[in-house]
């Protein structure tokens, strides 16, 4: 036999009747905990290619000149980071390695990468990933391969871009990885409309600076200097 239960209990029951036989105030009630668990799960921060947004997803193989190996994006990421502190900040540039601009800017790319290193007296952070990612244009004369992203990036004989021998390029062979997205899938996703094109991403994640935005910060190092700054 079920001892009987107390009158608080009974009243609590109740009240759970009256609810489940009002279906106004019943989808009231569940209209209201959807939005509380809403709000409680949903990333506050929207994914996108806008400042402030979280950087989209770029998963793919990228050369580091030992080779190609899988790549991604988000691995870079430190959740924990804080506005102030030390972290690794990242400079992406979509380009082509027929793109005369990009060619031109090889050697600029080289000289951020050597500046924003950890081992730099005059650099008072930690090393800024560097991130080529390599596409090929829907234009006429522009027919890459990773043959060719490979001697763009180690400054190599025997491929051509943009018209001359890519060891002529601007600048010294870089140390950093060259993402392969010959078949555009992160231009599109990242509503990348021509080359180069830049973005300053945040040890966290976030787009701090793109190249649509050079009112403020005249390209991707000036950028970095202004923004990745670390508190005394």
């Amino acid at each position: 036999m079920h001892p009987r239960p107390p009158s608080h209990m009974r009243l609590h029951e109740d009240d759970a009747a009256g609810i489940t036989d009002n279906p106004l105030l019943m989808v009231a009630t569940l209209v209201i905990a959807g939005l509380m668990i809403v709000a409680v799960t949903s990333d506050p921060v929207a994914t996108g290619t806008d400042i402030g947004d979280r950087a989209p997803e770029l998963i793919s193989v990228a050369y580091d000149g030992a080779g190609w190996a899988n790549f991604d994006l988000e691995s870079y990421f430190d959740e924990t980071w804080e506005e102030g502190q030390p972290g690794s900040w990242m400079i992406l540039e979509f380009m082509d390695t027929d793109c005369p601009y990009c060619v031109q800017q090889a050697g600029e790319l080289g000289d951020w990468d050597a500046f924003f290193d950890a081992a730099n007296p005059q650099w008072n952070n930690e090393d800024v990933h560097v991130i080529a990612v390599a596409a090929e244009l829907n234009i006429q004369g522009h027919d890459s391969s990773r043959e060719e992203i490979e001697a763009f990036r180690d400054k190599s004989t025997g491929y051509t871009c943009a018209k001359q021998d890519c060891s002529s390029r601007d600048g010294s062979a870089h140390a950093f990885p060259y993402v392969d997205d010959l078949g555009l899938d992160a231009m599109d996703t990242w509503k990348v409309r021509g080359t180069p094109t830049y973005f300053v991403i945040q040890p966290d994640g976030i787009i701090a600076w793109t190249s649509d935005n050079t009112a403020k910060y005249r390209d991707a190092g000036e950028a970095v200097s202004a923004l990745a700054v670390v508190d005394a």
